[in-house]
């Protein structure tokens, strides 16, 4: 699962795959692995053993991935709201789709 943070920068988030020990050893040995707390901050993880104890504290295991470019901006989704549904088939306003476009730009 990728993280991306305030500040747009991207994590790839590992937490999952960090369950069994050997999994974890199998990571650590490979990547550079960080505990990334709520508040977005990020801790070098210096043992693998210390992975569980970040775990239990409800933090985030991840690798980092990179700075997205400054000019980044989410894609605004579309909500779903004004369909409808006939025979089978969803049928949205062309105006609610187009809108989404618009305040893209």
């Amino acid at each position: 699962m990728i993280k991306i943070t305030k500040d747009n920068f991207v994590w790839l988030d590992v937490t999952k795959q960090c369950v069994s020990q050997v999994k974890t050893k199998e990571l650590f040995d490979a990547q550079v692995l960080y505990e990334v707390f709520d508040d977005e901050s990020e801790s070098l993880i210096e043992d693998p053993a210390l992975v569980k104890y970040a775990i239990n504290r409800g933090s985030r295991i991840c690798i980092e991935v990179g700075e997205l470019p400054k000019q980044y901006q989410q894609k605004k989704v579309w909500d779903g709201t004004d369909k409808e549904l006939i025979d089978g088939h969803w049928f949205v306003k062309m105006a609610n789709i187009l809108n989404i476009k618009n305040e893209d730009n």
